[in-house]
């Protein structure tokens, strides 16, 4: 039995359900991996995204070599490279991570199966996680209901020196770096960027195990603040994206910490960060499920009432806010930082999207591409369903405008974090800082709208479809298919930091 792992997004050994499954059942199997070439030229992929595939399939590739197997990495479309490999040598099965992607990967996965079974290939997708194919969140909590699947022992490393050696035609090493990046012209003069985390099964392994025995400690309560969240956060979002870690193998880690933790004097503030933690691992497949089962939600409103929602789309305002010259200190060097660094903590994520759909009237469907290019931990079905609930378009949400000036009192109030991005700004105090919008600062933007002014013409729009009669109907229905029934249990004597949690709940309301 000849077996194909086609590598996606899980870059890993250990507990890797393709991997195992393949090893299990055949006696020859090829580790392929295809640089796509309509993957890599999509509107969302960008060099963070590059570099990070880079790095794991190099970490892969090298944990693979030392244990005695070769590995097959081309460049073109998968189908077509398929073909091409199967004409070398005819295999039986095709093992592939299930995989949630965009609106292209959906389609390109048609096609490969619309492949396999022209030519009589049984294509089996292993998923470890709970979002189900093709099914709703309603299906999702019954499947939780039988057995949660993230809760399970994680699979070990394979023996994979027992398999039968690849034939030296199949083997193929791939382009080195300067080819790829030459081959798409806006990849050419890309460099290696020193200040993203490193993605590699090896650094995930690492970054979880700071985490749960000496960072985490801060967690709950500690990840508002765009300062603290660097070091306060888990950092393993890139990481579970990428698949250089399974989310099974966070969980179980997670499980043995707290068994550690029974005797330990600071017990009760590390469960607090450990169950806030936990619950937004649980958000996580909620999210995903979404454009599992909605796979239009890149290009259509989850809600269709919103549909028509109208938005100026000033693609002068979507510069100023790409680049961080906005002329509101917190949302400029928020950007800039995301820039830099693909990196930054949840709320201030939020307050940007918010402050591009409601104060200078751009789409979510406009933000959406340039804001994932900026993201080294770009998981579309989380990306996509946070830009539609921050622009207030999925209809049971609560609508939040977030005001940058108290995002900085609240969470920069002696304007490090500010300062840092902004040079312009260094030498101001953090008075002058707070009341940019309503002042000219020399050397930096002037404010590009009035906030307020615009936050209230959107929300307008937005709440006079919401309480439409047809908008309340629509509403209900995706309510149902899509909403979360299960709301966050709390244990007595434990105060959750509130302010923190509430950006992940489904329903609620207030001000931020």
């Amino acid at each position: 039995m000849k077996a194909v792992w086609w590598i996606k997004r899980d870059f890993r050994i250990y507990d890797n359900h393709c991997l195992w499954d393949a090893c299990k059942k055949g006696n020859l199997v090829i580790p392929f991996f295809c640089w796509e070439k309509s993957v890599l030229n999509e509107g969302d992929y960008s060099s963070f995204h590059l570099q990070a595939q880079w790095e794991a399939l190099l970490g892969l590739t090298t944990n693979l070599q030392n244990r005695g197997v070769a590995t097959r990495v081309v460049i073109g479309e998968i189908v077509e490279q398929l073909e091409l490999l199967f004409s070398k040598m005819p295999f039986d099965q095709l093992y592939s991570h299930q995989e949630t992607g965009n609106l292209l990967t959906f389609k390109r996965d048609r096609a490969v199966q619309r492949w396999c079974d022209k030519v009589g290939v049984d294509w089996i997708e292993k998923n470890p996680s709970s979002v189900i194919r093709g099914g709703s969140a309603h299906q999702r909590r019954l499947r939780l209901k039988i057995a949660d699947f993230r809760k399970q022992a994680p699979l070990e490393i394979p023996e994979l020196r027992k398999l039968q050696p690849l034939p030296v035609e199949i083997i193929e090493k791939g382009p080195d770096w300067e080819k790829l990046t030459s081959i798409f012209p806006k990849f050419r003069g890309f460099s290696y960027n020193s200040n993203l985390s490193k993605i590699d099964e090896s650094s995930a392994l690492k970054t979880l195990d700071s985490f749960l025995n000496d960072r985490g400690i801060e967690y709950s309560g500690g990840i508002s603040s765009p300062n603290a969240a660097f070091k306060n956060g888990s950092r393993l979002s890139s990481h579970l994206a990428w698949g250089t870690m399974s989310l099974c193998s966070v969980f179980n880690q997670l499980d043995k910490r707290r068994e550690e933790l029974l005797d330990s004097e600071d017990r009760g503030k590390w469960n607090r960060s450990l169950r806030a933690f936990e619950s937004r691992l649980f958000w996580r497949d909620h999210f995903i499920q979404r454009l599992e089962s909605f796979p239009e939600m890149e290009e259509k409103s989850l809600n269709s009432a919103y549909a028509d929602l109208k938005y100026e789309d000033d693609p002068d305002k979507l510069q100023a806010w790409i680049k961080g010259e906005t002329g509101y200190p917190m949302v400029d060097a928020c950007m800039r930082c995301l820039a830099h660094t693909g990196f930054l903590n949840f709320r201030m994520r939020a307050m940007v999207v918010s402050f591009a759909c409601y104060g200078l009237h751009l789409s979510w469907k406009t933000i959406h591409q340039p804001l994932a290019q900026m993201f080294h931990d770009y998981e579309p079905g989380i990306h996509l369903s946070q830009l539609q609930m921050q622009a207030g378009v999925v209809g049971f949400n609560a609508i939040r405008v977030y005001s940058p000036t108290k995002q900085f009192l609240d969470h920069d109030p002696e304007g490090r974090f500010v300062k840092r991005w902004i040079p312009e700004l260094e030498k101001r105090t953090s008075a002058e800082i707070a009341n940019a919008e309503k002042s000219i600062i020399d050397g930096y933007s002037p404010i590009l709208v009035d906030l307020k002014s615009r936050a209230k013409e959107m929300k307008s729009r937005i709440f006079e479809i919401r309480k439409s009669v047809g908008g309340k109907i629509i509403t209900d229905k995706v309510l149902k298919k899509h909403g979360s029934r299960k709301p966050l249990k709390k244990r007595k004597g434990v105060v959750e930091n509130k302010r923190q949690m509430t950006l992940f709940k489904t329903f609620g309301s207030g001000k931020t």
